[in-house]
């Protein structure tokens, strides 16, 4: 299926943008630290937090997009059948 090879590669766009948005809001918690530190070490733990949810976010929407096309191929190949 196609639709499978393009959602490998949507997810590793996402993977890749959502770790530069992890390196930039660590590297804004770096920057807060200098300014307000309560603020700068809450980013600074908030960042692989935020990592996390949006790789399982992405990974769990992908997956359900995944199951839906494999469903809809399934209900095909049972249709043809009868």
């Amino acid at each position: 299926m196609v639709t499978v090879s393009l959602i490998k590669i949507v997810y590793r766009i996402q993977l890749v943008l959502i770790t530069l948005f992890a390196i930039v809001m660590g590297w804004y918690g770096l920057a807060f630290l200098e300014w307000n530190t309560t603020l700068g070490v809450m980013t600074l733990i908030a960042t692989p937090l935020v990592w996390i949810a949006l790789v399982l976010g992405v990974r769990m929407t992908l997956e359900f997009l995944i199951n839906q096309f494999k469903i809809s191929e399934y209900l095909r190949i049972m249709k043809d059948k009868s």
